[in-house]
């Protein structure tokens, strides 16, 4: 089975819950789409269990940026810690020179999203999903190439592209040219749904479902491609 969640934000305890409620094994295949890291009491630890597990991938969100960043000695603490890093950052410091440079080429290396075939269905899964400034259109169709723009995005601006939450608020005449799947914006958060429950748009699908702010509600999503199965904790 080809499962997707997003926007885990440090918590370990409802990751592992979450793999126990799908039954994750070894034969099935889980994409991570980005925010592994910050706001949460176990960053580094859940990062190291999706790295050093075969079967999943993690693409690079806002969060998993930042941390970069700081590695890269290119953003202050002080400004990571107002995004949410402040716990992240402590598991860092604590890192020796090698394991930083480690973890630095690690995020440098992550992919910003991949594109994958389901029960012959396209999907491009990615963590932000769209940034208006770098838009390029299949002539012939009209319907915005996803992947091309996103690429034009990245070699543009990365922090802009993972931060950006333009395809939350694109206009109803705007068509991709394939289903696309992001995180990043808290699906609880949208006007036009307001719920903890992944949202299901004719232009896209948001699987973050808040797990940053269970106090008010918000828990960990995952979706099963195969079946369109949705599972909470």
């Amino acid at each position: 089975m080809i499962y997707l969640i997003s926007d885990i934000h440090g918590d370990f305890f409802h990751f592992r819950k979450m793999l126990e409620k799908i039954r994750f094994t070894g034969a099935d295949l889980l994409y991570v789409l980005g925010d592994v890291v910050d706001k949460g009491q176990e960053n580094l630890r859940l990062l190291s269990e999706i790295r050093e597990t075969g079967n999943m991938l993690l693409l690079k969100g806002n969060h998993e940026y930042l941390c970069e960043r700081y590695l890269d000695k290119t953003l202050p603490g002080e400004v990571w810690d107002s995004c949410g890093g402040s716990r992240t950052r402590e598991e860092v410091d604590a890192l020796t020179e090698p394991e930083k440079s480690e973890l630095l080429r690690y995020f440098k290396g992550l992919p910003v999203y991949q594109k994958i075939t389901v029960c012959k269905e396209e999907y491009f899964l990615t963590h932000s999903g769209y940034w208006a400034d770098c838009e390029i259109r299949h002539p012939e169709t009209g319907l915005v190439d996803i992947e091309e723009s996103v690429r034009e995005a990245v070699r543009v601006n990365q922090e802009r592209y993972l931060f950006s939450d333009d395809i939350h608020y694109i206009p109803a005449s705007l068509q991709f040219d394939r289903k696309i799947i992001v995180g990043h914006y808290p699906a609880p958060a949208l006007q036009e749904w307001g719920k903890a429950r992944i949202f299901h748009g004719k232009k896209y699908t948001d699987i973050d479902t808040g797990n940053e702010s269970r106090k008010e509600g918000g828990r960990l999503a995952c979706l099963c491609l195969d079946d369109g199965r949705e599972f909470y904790v």
